[in-house]
């Protein structure tokens, strides 16, 4: 016979369940807050979308899912979406028109409560990840390639702060190298206007907010690939003639051009001809083999700002994936 204290034990906890079920929660899943959030925006989609590339407007229902969960959004009109609660480690995303799957995108090594925002280009049934960048409390490593912003601290022997294309970087004796090429350099060189690369990891500061510490800043472009035009006045396109570097992704493709967006700064616009070397490693290969979405390094010589997009004549082009 069951007691009357096993009786009413049982319906409070089915009262407990209702009660969770009609706030919208659920008993095993996560509470608010919790798990890595990811926010997108999205450049191109069907036909009639409304997108940040696009002014038309039509019933065309994009939306994005965590594949294997119910997690689900809708993209806005403006081209942007929101996705909570994702699980930490990997996961990836899948884009539909309707019912119709565009692609997917995987992502790994996403530590726990991380904030994750990405550009995403959608071209046909093709779906290609332009940018992408974390915060959070997670530890992986990173890469910032971009302008040096402001120097906020500089301590020859001890922490030097500085923001680098939008990141808090910090640089400590014996835990941070600095370099020019070849050459040993301190946190003095890494002044503002300068181009640098910076390997490092998540940490967080005194604050309790995030900073990157810096295991390597690398010096790039010094009075050439920097975009000083000789005046001391700084500029993410070089002046005519001089030396041009960019790094990223190919956002489109003409007969005999890239353009190239990097991260921070803008689009290049770079040439290809027959004298110009296209490889992957030591591997030779032909301008038919490069495409959109590809991660390629360009270097050549700048032809200057034409409205929004940098000229280079490229003399070398590195694909990167």
């Amino acid at each position: 016979m069951i007691s009357r204290r096993s009786v009413i034990s049982i319906v409070i906890c089915v009262l407990a369940a209702f009660v969770i079920a009609a706030c919208g929660g659920s008993p095993s899943g996560p509470s608010e807050g919790q798990g890595v959030t990811l926010t997108g925006r999205v450049h191109g989609g069907p036909v009639g979308f409304v997108s940040a590339a696009s002014g038309a407007s039509s019933a065309a229902t994009l939306t994005v899912t965590v594949v294997g969960t119910t997690i689900t959004a809708t993209v806005t009109t403006d081209g942007t979406f929101t996705l909570r609660g994702l699980p930490e480690g990997s996961f990836t995303l899948e884009f539909f028109d309707g019912a119709t799957s565009l692609g997917t995108i995987e992502f790994t090594g996403v530590n726990a409560n991380q904030e994750i925002t990405i550009t995403v280009l959608i071209q046909g049934s093709t779906v290609t990840l332009l940018d992408q960048r974390r915060n959070g409390i997670g530890h992986g490593d990173l890469e910032i390639e971009g302008l040096v912003e402001a120097v906020v601290t500089l301590n020859a022997t001890g922490e030097s702060v500085f923001t680098i294309d939008g990141y808090m970087v910090v640089a400590r004796p014996l835990e941070t190298s600095i370099r020019e090429g070849n050459q040993r350099r301190g946190v003095e060189d890494v002044t503002v206007g300068r181009k640098v690369h910076v390997k490092g990891a998540w940490e967080t500061n005194a604050a309790g907010g995030q900073q990157v510490l810096a295991h390597e800043i690398k010096l790039q472009g010094a009075g050439d690939g920097s975009g000083d035009d000789g005046d001391g006045n700084t500029s993410w396109c070089p002046s005519s003639g001089k030396k041009a570097e960019v790094e990223g992704k190919i956002t489109a493709k003409g007969g005999a051009d890239i353009t190239v967006s990097q991260q921070g700064k803008g689009d290049y616009l770079a040439n290809v001809d027959a004298s110009t070397r296209i490889r992957k490693g030591n591997t030779t290969l032909t301008f038919d083999q490069l495409a959109v979405g590809n991660r390629v390094h360009v270097q050549g010589s700048s032809l200057g700002l034409s409205g929004d997009t940098c000229g280079v004549q490229a003399s070398e082009v590195k694909l990167q994936n």
